[in-house]
Formats: structure tokens, C-alpha cells, sequence
């Protein structure tokens, strides 16, 4: 059985990612097509529907879960059966996915795209450099998407004529505007004046693309700026916010491993070494650069091991769930990092309540919570390669492990299985996008992700104890070192050539064969207890 909430998701990714593709219709013609197209679907499987449905009736409660594709403990018998509340959920989840796609409106600037020259709106993130082949801070450009409020332009017969406006748009700066930009960050009212790019060709798609955190930003309006000047600035939190953030990576930027650290431990790659990013893409690695669950892992294990001891398990899921929550608004709410940050905070206030829930469960609830809350970054690669990567490991790992095991030594086993999942998951939507598959970081993983916990770790080392006389030292060359191993590790995966397949056989043979492990996956225990159903 399917538990409730992981029903609603399943049909909120039906919704929300199946809207473009039906005609501009309101929330409830959309329902009524897909609910046709789906008895469509159902109509043309009704043979093997029917043949399901009359072996589990001759055989009873155990064949009922033996022969369904996601078996698990036997529901409790109810007279109308599971199907009115089963579909309530799943009604509830194809509503939810439309109306979350409604909140993707286009830009809507007020004004002729064409002749607008100014705009005025919010940074909703921290203003970020991009390499442009100087290291100067002065000379080197940025971006940051800004929430829109006015846009103006001069017409003809009326001069100056200043619009309300709704979206986002990428703004680029000049170099010499960031560092007061990056002093004011998230949350500043700031008003500039410049030109579309997207009326001058092709211009600047490089630099909005090579940031990579957010593939899906390049369907967002480009705007370059030739003059900024600050309106207002943010709140009192995001002040507080921002001067945290900017001790830090001041802090960072003295030391020869600050980029890497600034990466892994903020999010910001401005000071990372070029061709160290380019090996970790060439390598199959670049989702370690990418702050995830794996960063929130290392650093939740760490703050674990340091207060379980004197505040007891309850104690050490409460500090934690304060230092997530803290982490998360100190480094801005990426898409896979907050996907890591909910599904913690749900998992912590169910250890605090003596409850447990399954982590499909878990993962269902953080779905929907993040696409309500924010239907904008569940359109961009990277929120859905956050999902499908720890979907096909809690779906697939099961199956895989049971596999791989009679292959290579137990102990490899689980990581090897771990990492087929997430890859087997992620594949079709990597091929689509990005049009080449790196399977030999699923090799390098085994090296590099435990080299990257090190280096975490030691650079945190370094930020709080590295002005203790003793200490200093240590924490000066040993993230040096571990970085020095990192760097080479990455270099010798990065020399594997990587696979371009079509994207149309991708879309069809990966979907085919994790249908294919899905059926192998049931009759493994471990499945059985990823996907028990929802009490």
C-alpha cells in the first residue's frame, strides 16, 4: 500500500509538472482533463486490474500484499475499503500540484518590455560574483534575482512613465556595485537602470548559467544594470543575517582553502578555483558542491556526537532542530538544502514526540510543504534532482543492495546500492537537461564524500578554535592537505569520459527499468519497511 501523503505527492508532481503541457485553463477544467486522461489510462489496463483484483479476493489478505507493486503491512479492513480515502488524497495532491503551477505567473512588467530602462524591486538573494577572468572584487561583475514592484520607461509624447510590475528577474551588475550590494544582501530594496538582455541577443546567458546551482534559472527574464542604487535596506534579521554571513567568508577568504569551504559550508562558490569546479562536473561530483542533505548530514552528525552525550537524545534532536533552522536562514533556502531542512525538522519533532514515521513519508510531506510554499524553485533541475535523488535511494536501495551483494563485499555493498538508486532516479532528468550522463561518480564517491566530511569538519575547526595558540597551526595545513587529496581525487575521475545518450531513450528506458527494480525491490524486507503505510 501507498500511505496516504506519498499518494498526494505523487499527484501533485502529476499536477504541477503536467500543467504546461495542458491549454491555459482554470484549476478545474485541468482536473477534469487529467482525471480523463487517467480513466483513459486505467480503461486500457482494466484486464490486469481485473485479473489483481480477483487473485487478491480468492486468496486473501496475504495475496493482496504479495502481489502489490509497493507491499507492505496489510491494511486494517474497513467496509468501504481504501479507495474513497485513497482517493480524497490523491484528489487533494492533483489540486495542490495546479494551484502551486498557477503561482509560476509569468513576468508582468506594466510596461513594453522593449522600452523599459529602469527597474525597482527585492533582492531575494544574496548579490553573487561570477568569474569573468579577474580576481579583483572591484572589477568583477554579479547577479541576484529581484523581486519586482515598479518598472519605468520614457515614451514617446508622455516622457518618463513609471508601471507597478509582478516577477522575478535576473539582474547583472557592474563590478564596482557589489561590494556595497553584498553589504546590504537579501532582503535590500534597490532600484536600477539598464536594458533587457533577451532584446540584445544572446548576451549574458554564459554568466547566468555558470553559477549552476540553479539550472532553472535561465527561463527567468535577464536584466543588465548599469547603474544601482540602494532604496532601502533590508530588515533587522537580514542585517544581522548578512553581517554573520560576511564574517564568515571574510574569515574564509584569508585562508588558500577558503573557496572550497566557503562552498561547502555557505553555498557560495565566488572564490572557488575555477578548475576545481570543472573537474568536479567532469568527475559525475558537482552535487557535492551543491549544499544538500549530504552537507546537513555531516553537520547534524557533528552537532550530535558533540551534545547527545550531556543533553540526552531529546536533548541533542532539540539543539539540532534550532541550529537547522539557523543554518538555513544564515545560508538562504536553496532547493535541495531546504528538502534536507523540513524533512530534519519533521524527523526531530517525531523523536521529541516518541513517534516514528517512514522516510518515504517523510519525504512525501516535504514535497508538498515546499512546492506550496515555494511553487518557484520546484520549477528549477536542481529541486528535482533533490527529490528524485532520495526518492530512488529509499525506493530502489533495497533491491539494488540484494543485487550488487553477491558482487562485491558486504561492506561496499550498501554505499555501491545507495548510489545506484540515486543515480538510476536522476538519470533521465540529467540527460534531459543536461544531455550527457558521469556514471563514474558513483565510483568517486566512495572517496571523495568521505574526504569531504573531513574537510568540513576541519574547517569548522579552523573558524572556531583557529586563534587557540596550539590549534592554530593544526587548522591552518590540515584542510590545506585534505583539500590538496580532494583536488587529486577529482582530477584522476574527472579523466573518465562521460556518456551522451538521447534524451528520448533516456525518458524511456530509466523510467522502465526502476519500474523493474520497483517490482524486484517487494520482495525485499528492507522495501517492506521504507514503504510501510502511513498509520
Amino acid at each position: 500500500m501507498v500511505s496516504p501523503l506519498t499518494a498526494a505527492a505523487l499527484f501533485a508532481v502529476l499536477g504541477f509538472y503536467g500543467r504546461p503541457f495542458l491549454p491555459r485553463t482554470g484549476p478545474a477544467a485541468a482536473v477534469l482533463i487529467i482525471t480523463a486522461l487517467l480513466g483513459t489510462a486505467l480503461a486500457a489496463a482494466l484486464p490486469a486490474v481485473l485479473f489483481l483484483v480477483r487473485r487478491c479476493t480468492k486468496s486473501g489478505p496475504a495475496a493482496s500484499s504479495r502481489y502489490s507493486l509497493f507491499p507492505g503491512k496489510p491494511a486494517a479492513p474497513s467496509r468501504s475499503g481504501p479507495f474513497p480515502g485513497m482517493a480524497a488524497v490523491s484528489c487533494f495532491g492533483l489540486l495542490a500540484g495546479l494551484w502551486a503551477g498557477t503561482g509560476l505567473a509569468p513576468l508582468s512588467p506594466g510596461l513594453p518590455v522593449e522600452k523599459i530602462l529602469s527597474l525597482s524591486g527585492t533582492l531575494l538573494e544574496d548579490p553573487r560574483s561570477f568569474q569573468e577572468g579577474t580576481k579583483d572584487p572591484e572589477d568583477r561583475r554579479g547577479m541576484a534575482v529581484l523581486e519586482l514592484k515598479e518598472s519605468g520607461a520614457v515614451l514617446p509624447g508622455t516622457g518618463t512613465v513609471r508601471a507597478s510590475a509582478r516577477g522575478r528577474v535576473t539582474v547583472f551588475f557592474p563590478g564596482g556595485t557589489m561590494p556595497r550590494l553584498k553589504e546590504f544582501g537579501r532582503g535590500a530594496e534597490i532600484f536600477v537602470e539598464g536594458r533587457f538582455l533577451d532584446l540584445e541577443g544572446n548576451e549574458g546567458r554564459k554568466a547566468g548559467q555558470s553559477d549552476g546551482k540553479n539550472a532553472g534559472a535561465s527561463a527567468v527574464p535577464r536584466f543588465r544594470a548599469v547603474s544601482v542604487h540602494v532604496v532601502r535596506g533590508a530588515p533587522g534579521p537580514e542585517r544581522l543575517r548578512t553581517a554573520v554571513r560576511g564574517f564568515v567568508l571574510e574569515r574564509l577568504e584569508r585562508k588558500s582553502w577558503g573557496g572550497l569551504a566557503a562552498a561547502l559550508l555557505l553555498g557560495t562558490r565566488e572564490d572557488l578555483d575555477g578548475d576545481l569546479a570543472l573537474a568536479y562536473r567532469d568527475a559525475g561530483l558537482s552535487h557535492i558542491l551543491a549544499l544538500s542533505g549530504m552537507h546537513l548530514a555531516f553537520l547534524s552528525a557533528m552537532l550530535a556526537a558533540l551534545f547527545k552525550k550531556p543533553l540526552g537524545k531529546k536533548g541533542a534532536a532539540a539543539a539540532g532542530l534550532c541550529f537547522i533552522v539557523l543554518y538555513v536562514f544564515l545560508v538562504g533556502p536553496q532547493p535541495s538544502l531546504v528538502r534536507a531542512a523540513i524533512m530534519y525538522v519533521m524527523g526531530s519533532c517525531m523523536v521529541l514526540a516518541g513517534k516514528f514515521r517512514q522516510p518515504i513519508t517523510l519525504l512525501a510531506a516535504a514535497f508538498l510543504l515546499q512546492l506550496l510554499w515555494d511553487p518557484a524553485s520546484a520549477a528549477t533541475v536542481s529541486f528535482i534532482l533533490s527529490y528524485l535523488a532520495l526518492g530512488g535511494i529509499l525506493v530502489l536501495t533495497g533491491s539494488l543492495e540484494t543485487i550488487v551483494k553477491k558482487e562485491v563485499p558486504p561492506s561496499l555493498a550498501g554505499g555501491l546500492a545507495t548510489s545506484l538508486g540515486a543515480f538510476c532516479a536522476t538519470a533521465p532528468v540529467v540527460v534531459l537537461f543536461f544531455g550527457i550522463l558521469r556514471p563514474v561518480g558513483i565510483a568517486g564517491g566512495f572517496l571523495v564524500v568521505p574526504l569531504t566530511g573531513i574537510f568540513m569538519a576541519l574547517a569548522l575547526g579552523a573558524l572556531g578554535c583557529g586563534n587557540i595558540p596550539f590549534l592554530g597551526n593544526f587548522f591552518d595545513y590540515a584542510p590545506a592537505f585534505v583539500e590538496f587529496l580532494l583536488g587529486k581525487a577529482v582530477a584522476f575521475f574527472a579523466l573518465a569520459p562521460g556518456l551522451r545518450i538521447l534524451p528520448p531513450a533516456a525518458c524511456i528506458g530509466f523510467p522502465l527499468a526502476g519500474i523493474a527494480a520497483l517490482f524486484l525491490a517487494g520482495r525485499t524486507k528492507r522495501y517492506r519497511s521504507y514503504l510501510a503505510p502511513f498509520p
